[in-house]
């Protein structure tokens, strides 16, 4: 890890993002989600759901943190935010480009939105956690899965987590479940990987190969989110080739 500290979390944060950071990691536009069942997954304390609705995108947000109550999910995002920006300041490599500040202000601005929703329209919030979702085959047409893929595997294996939970074989079960719910394109986020020189993940070429023998097209597209440094900063783009193709 080139002798620095590696950025380490003990479980995955709960931690969100707004709609325009959505669009920038998946590299996307508003107009081609109109329309859409799109599933988040995690969602987190984002306020993607709750944006996306305003222009009639219909997004269900799933998220194993969902179970809690309202206060419950403010707090825990709130102490998370502060702790993930804690060591981002201790550990300048790790930090966002641009203002510190500003970046956290985004993730509070999403937090507040998202306990707005989730408060006024618990319909769009499910409560469910990979590699098992609660959902038919094929019931969304896109599906997003940002800062979770990749970015949680183990310390050792290029992510950010302490210990083994989400291991590569934890990967090929979560990734085949959310090609399971999706008739026609997922996109991941970020596929780099963060606490060594910047690289493709060591997941990402294996994933790859597994979802394309399961009948998907797959290729890399350079995102524009500021967050990362722009090599290997790319959203795994994966579409389904046919309707008769199995998952």
């Amino acid at each position: 890890m080139s002798g620095r500290a590696p950025f380490s979390l003990p479980r995955v944060a709960f931690f969100g993002r707004t709609l325009a950071e959505y669009l920038q990691c998946f590299c996307l536009d508003a107009k081609e989600l109109r329309g859409l069942r799109v599933l988040d997954c995690p969602g987190g304390p984002g306020s993607f759901a709750a944006e996306a609705a305003a222009f009639g995108c219909e997004v269900t947000a799933v998220d194993p943190a969902y179970e809690a109550s309202t206060d419950d999910l403010e707090r825990r995002a709130s102490a998370d935010i502060d702790a993930c920006i804690a060591q981002m300041r201790a550990k300048p490599w790790s930090a966002p480009v641009g203002d510190l500040e500003t970046y956290a202000a985004a993730k509070r601005e999403a937090l507040g939105r998202f306990i707005e929703d989730f408060r006024a329209n618990p319909q769009r919030y499910r409560a469910a956690s990979l590699p098992t979702l609660p959902f038919a085959d094929r019931q969304f047409d896109m599906v997003l899965s940002g800062h979770l893929l990749f970015l949680y595997a183990p310390l050792a294996e290029d992510g950010f987590l302490e210990g083994h939970r989400f291991d590569l074989a934890w990967h090929h079960e979560a990734i085949g479940e959310l090609a399971r719910v999706c008739s026609a394109e997922m996109r991941l986020y970020p596929t780099l990987a963060l606490n060594t020189a910047p690289r493709r993940h060591c997941y990402a070429s294996p994933i790859e190969a597994d979802l394309e023998a399961r009948g998907w097209r797959c290729s890399f597209l350079p995102s524009v989110y500021a967050q990362y440094p722009p090599s290997w900063n790319d959203c795994l783009v994966a579409r389904r080739l046919s309707a008769a193709t199995p998952t």
